[in-house]
């Protein structure tokens, strides 16, 4: 897949998936669909940007479900073969009209055009799907609002996805994202106490402006050289072992020994265990350990089957 970082001159036509796309869930899913199966003589591309500018966010707590690696591996298994993912300072001031005709049909030479039913463009947001089929009528080109897709009565959102890992809802957050919540920061060395007691774990801290899921420990499964380990995560400070730790998400890989600092590992939270606590001792805390060891153990092999569309694996 070619990603864009800037606006390109493309050459042929394409059928492009308008939207920020923030969680990739099922409602993005089926838009980006459309775009690639539409037409085979069309080049599937999405269309996206880049909040490079945490000052420019008009959304409310906006925080990141994906990081930029993930999200475009999983747009590769969507079958785009180009994402274009400007920075959204550099068309936040682009009139509606303009981006239509120098961005859509110019630059993307665009023939056929898939959105949701609540997609906005232009400088304050000032398009909307209206604007945009009338353009596509105008202009020739093939164009789809697709519906809010819903599940157990309500639609999809990253809004109700990021209430569910705030929570700790991992399955729900799953059922809605179409695949399991997942993180590949970078493993960075941490206090190496989890070797100490025996249990040898990774760190991996969380940027700012990602989402926090609920502080506590989870049943979790990491893609580590096309092979999957169940492991114990916890999300959160360690408060056992020091004060004004940030938060992070340290994790017991049972079974496995090596060596995985530097390396972005795809770690999947699927289901919450218990709340983060400080205990009163570090042989407490190796006690709990153990207990939460069998539990994930016990949670893993009897309901977790394989993430159900993506395959996450580490680079």
């Amino acid at each position: 897949m070619h990603t864009y970082n800037e606006i390109p001159h493309l050459s042929q036509s394409t059928s492009v998936a308008l939207g920020l796309f923030d969680g990739l869930h099922r409602g993005h899913q089926q838009v980006i669909l459309k775009a690639v199966s539409h037409n085979k003589k069309m080049i599937p591309t999405v269309f996206s940007f880049d909040y490079d500018n945490p000052a420019l966010i008009s959304k409310p707590d906006f925080k990141a479900l994906l990081s930029p690696t993930l999200k475009v591996r999983l747009l590769e298994s969507l079958g785009v073969e180009q994402f274009v993912c400007p920075p959204f300072s550099s068309i936040k001031d682009m009139p509606a009209r303009r981006f239509l005709e120098e961005i859509l049909q110019t630059a993307l030479q665009a023939k056929a055009v898939f959105c949701g039913y609540d997609y906005r463009f232009g400088k304050n947001a000032e398009g909307d799907t209206r604007m945009l089929e009338e353009f596509c009528a105008s202009n020739g080109i093939y164009c789809e609002v697709l519906p809010a897709l819903t599940e157990g009565g309500s639609p999809i959102s990253s809004t109700r996805i990021r209430e569910c890992i705030h929570s700790g809802r991992m399955e729900e957050a799953q059922t809605l994202l179409g695949y399991p919540y997942t993180i590949d920061f970078p493993v960075s060395e941490g206090r190496k106490l989890g070797r100490r007691l025996g249990f040898p774990t990774i760190n991996q801290p969380y940027p700012q402006g990602n989402i926090l899921p609920r502080f506590g420990v989870y049943a979790s499964l990491a893609q580590i050289d096309g092979k999957s380990y169940m492991g114990v995560t916890n999300v959160g400070v360690k408060p056992t072992v020091g004060a004004d730790n940030p938060p992070s998400a340290e994790t017991y890989l049972i079974g496995y020994e090596g060596d995985l600092y530097g390396r972005q590992i795809p770690l999947s939270l699927i289901r919450f265990v218990r709340p983060e606590q400080k205990f009163a001792s570090i042989e407490d805390l190796k006690g709990q350990i153990a207990k939460d060891t069998r539990e994930v153990i016990r949670t893993l092999q009897n309901t977790v089957e394989k993430p159900p569309l993506f395959q996450f694996t580490d680079q």
